[in-house]
C-alpha cells in the first residue's frame, strides 16, 4: 500500500473516529436528558396519582365514618378495617378510570398500577391487568448506574422496563399497605431519540464524505513534492537528465531535489563507467578461448564468454539468468564437481573431466572453480568458472616442445650439413677425374655410375636440408584466402577425379584477406590438400572451408580417409617422416613452417576410420611492409 493511500485512510479514519465519538457522546447526553425528563414526568405522575388516590380514599373513609357515627349500633373502626375499606375503594372503577386518564396525558409512561399485598394489582391504567400479580421491575436508579455502552445498547436494541414506585401507608402502619408504580419502557425512549439519531447519521455521512474529499486534497498537496522527488528518482534510474527545478517550493524540498540532482549526475557517471567496464569484460571474455562463466551470490549466471557456447553447445543469452543447478545438473560429472566446490567452498584447479554433449562429440575439459569472497568477512559474493578444452592445450604444449627441441637440433645439424657438403663436393670432383682416367682403359664404369648417383642423391638431401633451415624472405602482400582456396581446388581437381575424390568448397561470399606471401601460402595449402586426396584411396569427399573467428581467418581441410593412427600423430610434422612409399616427408613440415612465418597456428583432429581435419588459422589483414623473417623452428615433433 502506498504512503499516499495510507495517509488518505488515516485522515478518513481520524475524522470518522472523531465524528463517531462526538455522536456517541451526543446520543448519550440526549438519552440521559430524555431519561431524566421521563423520570421527572413519572415523579409528577406519582404525585398526581398519590394526591388523587389519597383524596378519594380520605373522602370515602370520612363518609363512612360519619355514617358510622350516625348509627348507634355501628362497630368501632380499626386500622385493619381501614386498609380493607381502602382496598375496596382502590379496586373500584373510579380509581382505574382516573389512572387511565392520567396515563393518557403522558407519552413516555407505559402503565400506572396500584398494588396491594403480595404485589397484587388493585388498580391499573390497563383494566385487564387488575387482580394479577406484577413482576418486580428494576428501578430507574439501576439504569442511571449503568455504563454508557450499556445505556446505548438498551435504548437502541433492547426492550427493557423500569419503574418509579411510591409506597402508601396509614398512620401507625409499619409496612406500606399500597404501592403506586409508574412503569417506563426504553422503547418509548428510543422513539424520542430516533429523530436525533437520524440527524446524527446524516451528519456522520456528510462528515465522512467531506473527510474523504479532504483526505484526497490534503494528500495531493502533501505528496506533490514527494511525487516530484519520485519522478526525479525514476529519471535517475533511467539515466535521464533531471527537469528544471520550480521556482516556488519549500526549502527542505528544494534541498532534497538539489541533492538528488547531484546524485543523479554521479549515478549516470557510475552507470556509464559500469557499462563501459562490462562491455570491455564482454569483449575480453569473447576473445578468450576458454569458456568463462560468472555466477552471482544467488548462483545465477551474470556473465559468460562466447567460448561457453562452443563448449557447452547452448547459447549464452539462453543460459543468462539461469541458476547453477539448471546449467550444470548435479547428476552429471561436471555438475557434481562444480556444485560440490560451491557448496563445500573449495576451489578446483584444472581438474580434467570428460563432458558428454547432446548432438555433439564428447570433449575433455579442464575445469577451474574459483570462489569470489568479500574480505575480511569471507562472505561469498559469486563464483568464477573456467572451462578449457584439454586437447588444444596438449597440442600447443606439444608444438612448443617440438619447436624447442628442433631449434636446438637446427643449430647442430646446420653445421653438420655444411661439413658433409664440402667432402661430398670433393668426392664428386675426384670421382670425375677418376672416370676420365679410366675411360676406355679398364672395366668398372658401371660401379662408378652407381657411386655417382648415390653421391648426387646424398647431395640433394643435404641441399634440401640446408634450404629448409635457411631464412626465408617473405614477399608480403594482401592475400585473398577465398581466391587461394578456389585456385588450389581447381589445381587439384583433375588429380582428385582420377582417384574418385570430390572436392567441395565452402567459402564466404566476400573476400577473406590476410597479409602474407601468396606463393608460400599456396604451397602450404596445396601440401595439406594433396595429403587429403592421397589418403582417400577408395575415393570420397574432401571439404575445404573458410571461416572467420575472433579477428582471424581459418581454413579447414576435412577428408574421409582412414585417419591418422594415435601412435603416429606426434610424428606428422617431423622432417622426412612419411607413411607414403614415394613421399619425401617434407610437405607437412614445410606447411608448419609457412604457417609459423605468417603468425598463424595449425592443428588437426583425426578419428580412425572416419577421416582427418586440418585447421589453419591466420591473423586478419593489416598493413605490413616487406620483411625478412629468420627461420622458425623447422618442424614440430609432437
Amino acid at each position: 500500500m502506498s504512503l499516499k493511500t495510507r495517509l488518505r485512510i488515516s485522515i478518513v479514519a481520524l475524522v470518522v473516529i472523531v465524528v463517531t465519538a462526538l455522536s456517541v457522546l451526543h446520543i448519550h447526553s440526549v438519552i440521559e436528558a430524555r431519561f431524566e425528563d421521563t423520570v421527572e414526568r413519572a415523579t409528577a405522575v406519582l404525585d398526581r396519582v398519590e394526591g388523587n388516590l389519597t383524596n378519594q380514599i380520605k373522602d370515602q373513609i370520612e363518609n363512612r365514618l360519619r355514617q358510622t357515627q350516625v348509627s348507634p349500633q355501628a362497630p368501632e373502626v380499626n386500622l385493619q378495617d381501614l386498609v380493607g375499606f381502602a382496598t375496596e375503594i382502590i379496586e373500584g372503577a373510579a380509581i382505574s378510570t382516573m389512572l387511565e386518564q392520567v396515563m393518557a396525558t403522558s407519552q413516555s409512561i407505559v402503565e400506572i398500577v396500584v398494588t396491594g399485598e403480595n404485589n397484587r394489582i388493585l388498580a391499573s391504567s390497563q383494566l385487564d391487568r387488575q387482580g394479577q400479580r406484577i413482576q418486580q421491575l428494576p428501578s430507574v436508579s439501576d439504569f442511571a448506574g449503568k455504563s454508557l455502552w450499556a445505556k446505548l445498547n438498551e435504548v437502541l436494541y433492547q426492550n427493557q422496563e423500569y419503574e418509579v414506585a411510591r409506597p402508601l401507608a396509614f398512620e401507625g402502619q409499619q409496612e406500606p399497605a399500597f404501592t403506586v408504580r409508574v412503569i417506563m419502557n426504553t422503547v418509548l425512549l428510543r422513539d424520542q431519540v430516533q429523530p436525533q439519531l437520524e440527524d446524527l447519521a446524516l451528519v456522520l455521512v456528510v462528515s465522512l464524505l467531506l473527510s474523504i474529499l479532504l483526505a484526497v486534497v490534503a494528500s495531493n498537496v502533501a505528496f506533490r513534492p514527494l511525487a516530484r522527488i519520485g519522478d526525479i528518482i525514476d529519471r535517475i534510474a533511467r539515466g535521464e537528465e533531471s527537469a528544471a527545478l520550480p521556482r516556488r517550493q519549500a526549502k527542505e524540498v528544494a534541498a532534497v531535489e538539489s541533492k538528488l540532482d547531484l546524485l543523479g549526475k554521479q549515478f549516470r557517471g557510475a552507470q556509464a563507467s559500469a557499462l563501459e567496464l562490462r562491455a570491455n569484460i564482454d569483449q575480453l571474455l569473447d576473445r578468450m578461448e576458454d569458456a568463462v562463466l560468472l555466477f552471482g551470490r544467488d548462483n545465477r549466471l551474470m556473465m559468460a564468454g562466447s567460448g561457453a557456447e562452443r563448449l557447452l553447445g547452448s547459447g549464452r543469452w539462453v543460459m543468462m539468468g539461469k541458476t547453477l543447478d539448471e546449467i550444470f545438473p548435479g547428476e552429471t560429472v561436471l555438475g557434481a564437481v562444480v556444485q560440490s566446490a560451491v557448496h563445500l567452498r573449495r576451489e578446483v584447479k584444472d581438474q580434467p573431466i570428460d563432458l558428454e554433449r547432446e548432438g555433439m562429440p564428447p570433449v575433455r575439459l579442464l575445469v577451474t572453480v574459483e570462489l569470489i569472497e568479500d574480505f575480511p568477512r569471507h562472505e561469498r559474493l559469486g563464483t568464477l568458472l573456467r572451462l578449457r578444452d584439454a586437447d588444444p592445450r596438449r597440442q600447443i604444449e606439444s608444438q612448443l616442445d617440438i619447436s624447442t627441441r628442433l631449434a636446438a637440433i637446427s643449430e647442430l645439424t646446420s653445421g653438420a650439413a655444411h661439413e658433409i657438403k664440402n667432402p661430398l663436393n670433393s668426392i664428386a670432383l675426384h670421382l670425375e677425374i677418376l672416370r676420365s682416367k679410366l675411360d676406355g682403359v679398364s672395366p668398372g664404369g658401371e660401379e662408378i655410375e652407381v657411386i655417382t648417383r648415390e653421391i648426387a642423391r646424398l647431395d640433394r638431401v643435404v641441399k634440401t636440408f640446408l634450404d629448409f633451415q635457411r631464412p626465408v624472405e617473405l614477399q608480403v602482400g594482401k592475400v585473398d584466402l577465398v581466391a587461394l582456396v578456389n585456385e588450389v581446388a581447381a589445381l587439384m581437381r583433375p588429380t582428385a577425379q582420377k582417384q574418385g575424390v570430390q572436392i567441395q568448397e565452402e567459402i564466404p561470399p566476400a573476400e577473406a584477406v590476410i597479409q602474407g606471401d601468396r606463393d608460400l601460402l599456396k604451397q602450404a595449402l596445396l601440401n595439406v590438400v594433396t595429403n587429403g586426396v592421397e589418403a582417400m584411396k577408395d575415393g570420397g569427399l574432401l571439404e575445404i572451408s573458410v571461416r572467420q573467428s575472433r579477428g582471424a581467418w581459418g581454413i579447414t581441410v576435412r577428408d574421409q580417409g582412414p585417419g591418422i593412427p594415435p601412435e603416429l600423430r606426434h610424428k606428422i610434422y617431423k622432417l622426412y617422416f612419411t607413411t607414403k612409399g614415394k613421399g619425401s616427408g617434407i610437405g607437412l613440415a614445410m606447411t608448419f613452417r609457412v604457417v609459423q612465418l605468417h603468425g598463424g597456428t595449425i592443428d588437426f583432429a583425426s578419428e580412425p576410420g572416419k577421416g582427418t581435419e586440418f585447421r589453419l588459422q591466420f591473423p586478419a589483414a593489416r598493413e605490413t611492409q616487406r620483411q625478412a623473417l629468420p627461420a622458425a623452428s623447422a618442424a614440430p615433433d609432437a
